[in-house]
Formats: C-alpha cells, sequence, structure tokens
C-alpha cells in the first residue's frame, strides 16, 4: 500500500507558504511558494477550494511534491521547535525561534525586527532547522571549535597536539555521527600547521 501524499487530509490554510514542484498530466512542471490558499500565487490554481477547506488538486495534476531545501531540515510537529529555528507562520512569514515558553497556546517566543512575541499555536505552519555544515570530501577539516579531524572514506578520525607533535586519536568516527562537532570547514594543510605552530609557542 502506497503512502498518501503529504497534501492530504490538508486544509488550503495549511498549504501555504510550501516551496512545491507540480506535474501536470501533459508532462509540464512548475515549482513555486504556496500562497495563502494553496495555490502559486499569479500562475495558476492547484486546488478550487480556499481557507478551511479541504486541499484537493485540480484533476489536471499527476503529482504534487514538497521540494526539500538541503540546507534546512523540516519539521511540523510545534514541540520539537528548538531555539535557533525558523519560525514559518502559516501565511508564510519567518521568525527566528527565541525560546521555548511554558503556555500551551503560545509555546514559543519569537523575533523579528528588534520585536518579540508570542504567536498563537494555531498560526504555526512549520520550522526549518538549518542543517549543520558536515565534511563532504576526504581531507582535513576544522570543527566549530577549530579542533582538526582527517576525513577518508566517509570516516572522520580527530587530530590532537601531542608533545611529540601531531598524532591521531585512535576512536573513529562516522561522519554522519559528527552533528555536535559542526558546523565544520575545509582546512588547508597550512592551516593546520599554522595552527600547530600557535599551540607550541602557548
Amino acid at each position: 500500500m502506497s503512502e498518501k501524499p503529504f497534501w492530504n487530509g490538508k486544509t488550503c490554510n495549511e498549504m501555504a507558504g510550501l516551496h512545491v514542484k507540480v506535474t501536470f498530466n501533459s508532462g509540464t512542471v512548475v515549482t513555486g511558494v504556496t500562497d495563502k490558499n494553496g495555490d502559486i500565487a499569479n500562475v495558476l490554481s492547484l486546488t478550487l477550494g480556499m481557507g478551511d477547506e479541504l486541499f484537493v488538486p485540480n484533476i489536471r495534476i499527476k503529482s504534487i511534491e514538497l521540494v526539500d531545501d538541503p540546507k534546512y531540515e523540516r519539521i511540523d510537529n510545534i514541540e520539537d521547535v528548538r531555539e535557533g529555528d525558523v519560525y514559518v507562520g502559516t501565511d508564510g512569514n519567518r521568525y527566528t525561534v527565541l525560546r521555548r515558553t511554558t503556555s500551551n497556546l503560545n509555546p514559543l517566543t519569537v523575533t523579528v525586527i528588534n520585536t518579540t512575541f508570542y504567536p498563537h499555536r494555531s498560526y504555526f505552519g512549520y520550522a526549518l532547522r538549518p542543517t549543520p555544515k558536515l565534511p563532504d570530501h576526504d581531507g582535513l577539516w576544522l570543527d566549530k571549535d577549530d579542533a582538526i579531524w582527517q576525513v577518508y572514506d566517509h570516516q572522520a578520525i580527530p587530530v590532537y597536539d601531542d608533545a611529540d607533535g601531531w598524532g591521531v586519536q585512535r576512536e573513529i568516527f562516522s561522519v554522519s555521527q559528527l552533528g555536535q562537532y559542526a558546523p565544520f570547514r575545509p582546512a588547508k594543510a597550512v592551516e593546520a600547521n599554522e595552527k600547530k605552530e600557535k599551540n607550541n609557542e602557548q
């Protein structure tokens, strides 16, 4: 049994602010961001409904898919939202999440242009969480604390400075396990040597 499409059971309001790819029966493909009624504004109507009516795709449409942004993880459960996430309201407006509150109706504090407010739970569309930058090729990498890692074949080994010079720690990590050390940036050998010399001077 195949999974239901992501839009199944959603209202037109709940479909607002999404980046989608629409494939028509004719083979035409259109991408865009949905407006407050779940349509692609100024381009085409994806459904005849509006507001709190159920979103039902036009019969000319073969499929509607979400376009993933590789830089962000989408969060649909308001209980999973945390500080630093991007709050997206039902109207598509975006805010930075400052913190969680103890209120059930207004569970988050968000900010925009030096102003903070507590949006009602019903205003929540979804949230986006920046995906941490992990090593994506072999070589030397610096983590968020400027510690050096050697990456080879999707595995990462932390490198440390001992009394005899640079050494390699024995523990080996999978690159996918490095989220807590992100973001990473490539380190050139020259940069690594400069870091070593600086440590030796201290």
